[in-house]
């Protein structure tokens, strides 16, 4: 499973890199253009590649469709559009539910334990993350990514910033799901500290992380009063003076 992950890390990675760097350059197709009457054509030669028999003219060489151009034509479209960011979305949202259950159900499994005890989901959730806003800034100008300078406005406390992130909520749908993509990976994050915190400490977390994947924050709070009730500090006594010491 360890080597699925690591596999998945490296072809988001390699998607994200790719898209990021404007790798998908659109390319002219040939497929609208008019083949040549084969009235006009020069003198035709044998195709190394044809089929025995079979003649292909210089010109009408020239003029056939070029299938590695229509391919990346193909992939620069699908990387400009919102499907990829479509997709990116569906796979922020439901890819990590599974681990969250295996947190929630089944904490001190060993299968759990090999999953979870490394940080291959949590990366590979920054990489959609990644992904979704890479692409977003390939579409700058297309009405459907936030203009930087809209930001501005959320973090101007002259004005109104809950209306301004809302206008940006509703005005842009590649915003929607940076967002979204965002909160999820932070709430698995935080989550998964909680988890690895319960079973260090044995305090049971499971209320905790099911609260960490609903609504985020107060899963972190019911860890806190889990653990007060426990007789134990969310931060124990030593471990902020090793921080202090550091």
């Amino acid at each position: 499973f360890t080597m699925i992950l690591k596999t998945l890390l490296s072809l988001l990675l390699l998607c994200s890199t790719f898209t990021a760097a404007g790798a998908f350059q659109p390319v002219p197709s040939m497929m609208n253009q008019q083949p040549i009457p084969r009235s006009l054509s020069p003198t035709v030669r044998q195709s190394k590649s044809a089929p025995l028999g079979m003649t292909i003219s210089e010109q009408e060489m020239e003029w056939m469709p070029d299938f590695s151009s229509t391919l990346w034509t193909a992939a620069s479209d699908y990387a400009t559009s919102l499907e990829p960011i479509h997709t990116a979305f569906s796979v922020a949202t439901f890819l990590t539910q599974p681990f969250w259950l295996l947190m929630i159900l089944l904490p001190n499994s060993s299968i759990t334990k090999k999953i979870m005890g490394g940080l291959e989901v949590p990366l590979l959730c920054c990489l959609v993350h990644f992904l979704i806003v890479s692409s977003s800034i390939d579409q700058q100008g297309s009405g459907v990514t936030a203009p930087l300078s809209e930001f501005n406005n959320v973090f101007d406390p002259s004005g109104d910033p809950q209306q301004a992130f809302m206008g940006m909520v509703t005005k842009y749908p590649n915003f929607v799901a940076e967002e979204w993509s965002h909160v999820l990976t932070w709430d698995l994050f935080v989550g998964r500290w909680i988890w690895l915190d319960g079973l260090r400490r044995g305090i049971f977390t499971a209320p905790a992380v099911l609260f960490a994947n609903l609504i985020g924050p107060p899963g972190l709070l019911i860890h806190w009063i889990t653990c007060t009730l426990s007789g134990k500090e969310i931060l124990e006594s030593s471990e902020k003076q090793e921080i202090e010491n550091l």
